[in-house]
């Protein structure tokens, strides 16, 4: 039997939030020149435009994705995919991802799999994200939620 799950939503508002800050952000230099060049009304409309065309992009990437059956787990954030057999899961770590820091399994070697492109391939080992998957982006209590059965079934030794 094979256990798909996203992300909780407190996890995706959470992502949201923190990305409309930092699209807001990024618009205050450009905004605060054209408000002293042009006008306020065009540095505002500008910020407005730009934090929704940017949101509008955040919204059509995929969605995060862990699945774990009884061959392994895999993780497939939207731009790779990281796949590992249970014998290949070291420990259950926290580690720090760019959504902050969550509990992950914590792979031998790299289980990378699939990129989007080269570039991504080379962010992606550089920072060892090709030997993480997280959990608690998908489940917060997830030692007593489904990943944790699916932990205790296949590798009780982790918990």
């Amino acid at each position: 039997m094979t256990l798909v799950l996203t992300p909780d939503a407190s996890s995706r508002r959470a992502r949201s939030l923190r990305m409309l800050l930092l699209f807001l952000l990024a618009a205050l230099p450009v905004a605060a020149i054209l408000g002293v060049v042009v006008n306020w009304l065009t540095a505002a409309l500008y910020t407005v435009v730009q934090t929704a065309f940017l949101m509008f992009g955040v919204r059509q990437q995929g969605q995060a994705t862990l699945r774990l059956d009884d061959t392994g787990v895999q993780f497939e954030p939207g731009s790779f995919v990281v796949r590992a057999a249970w014998a290949d899961i070291d420990r259950i770590g926290e580690v720090t991802l760019p959504t902050g820091p969550a509990d992950a399994l914590v792979l031998t070697q790299s289980g990378l799999r699939w990129t989007l492109d080269a570039g991504t391939r080379r962010q992606v080992t550089l920072k060892a994200w090709d030997r993480v998957i997280p959990l608690s982006d998908f489940e917060p209590e997830w030692r007593t939620g489904q990943i944790g059965a699916a932990l205790r079934a296949h590798r009780p030794d982790l918990l």
